[in-house]
């Protein structure tokens, strides 16, 4: 059985000495070590001459004929296969995604304006705003 006893607090000085000190040059400037073992074991191996192919490629060689090859065809995976390839030769894309915050916009319109929203499912143009306050629907 645990027994918890309520008069042991939190002491903010804890750790404080170890902390990173203001002015000081940081300990760690690259940051954590990023560790990518799939990604150096996916290299190593593509870099191998597969043992059986006549021509003497590599795997990454004849992955890359064959994603041409997908490509080229007009089966299933041929979309994919070209994008694959763009992304690769290319870059990707840049994608952009317009956020818009609908908590503010909402927070900016009148009593009215969200009445009249609520009534005809579309807000009112600068010529269709309620001179005056719609009455609330019956609930």
């Amino acid at each position: 059985m645990i027994v918890m006893t309520t008069n042991h607090r939190f002491d903010p000085a804890i750790g404080r000495a170890t902390r990173f000190q203001k002015g000081q040059p940081s300990p760690n400037p690259g940051g954590r070590p990023k560790s990518r073992l799939l990604s150096e074991a996916l290299r190593v191996r593509l870099a191998e001459v597969k043992p059986d192919d006549p021509e003497r490629r590599t795997y990454a060689e004849i992955v890359a004929e064959n994603l041409i090859n997908i490509a080229c065809s007009q089966g299933p995976g041929a979309v994919a296969a070209m994008g694959e390839l763009g992304n690769r030769a290319e870059g990707k894309a840049r994608q952009e995604i317009a956020v818009s915050d609908i908590t503010r916009q909402l927070s900016e319109k009148s009593d009215a304006e969200l009445l009249f929203h609520l009534q005809h499912g579309c807000w009112p143009e600068d010529e269709e705003k309620p001179a005056q306050a719609v009455e609330a629907p019956p609930s």
